[in-house]
């Protein structure tokens, strides 16, 4: 077979066509293998967009009919948190502090188990009463 032919038949739809899904297909495969390990982070922080520091964050995993306690941590000084071994890919974080300050609960939808993400702040409220 010459290159003029190889050529002709490589850009047929019916061999392009799975030759670009396989490339996809492995490329995505490539993604999960190195972003895998299951970790959650990100930070709480309050109005003022100030760390909070000793908040309780919460990670609640999405079960039949209702979400459950999963895996609870603190945040560190600078108010960032974080979830490791997470085999999970439906779930929500909230965030309290001792004070009765909670953060609105966020839902957390990761596009394959036990996915790596860097989650945006979670806003502490001011408690009511």
């Amino acid at each position: 077979m010459n290159w003029r032919m190889s050529r002709r038949v490589l850009a047929h739809r019916l061999v392009a066509v799975p030759l670009a899904l396989a490339v996809v297909v492995v490329a995505w495969n490539v993604y999960i293998a190195f972003n895998d390990h299951g970790v959650i982070e990100g930070m709480v922080i309050d109005r003022a967009g100030m760390p909070v520091a000793g908040a309780t964050v919460t990670f609640f995993e999405r079960n039949f009919i209702y979400y459950e306690e999963k895996q609870r941590t603190v945040t560190n000084t600078q108010g960032v948190y974080r979830f490791t071994d997470m085999k999970t890919h439906i779930g929500q974080l909230e965030a309290r502090t001792d004070d009765g300050r909670k953060s609105e609960r966020r839902q957390l939808r990761l596009w394959f188990r036990s996915q790596d993400i860097e989650v945006t702040p979670l806003l502490m409220e001011t408690p009511r009463g």
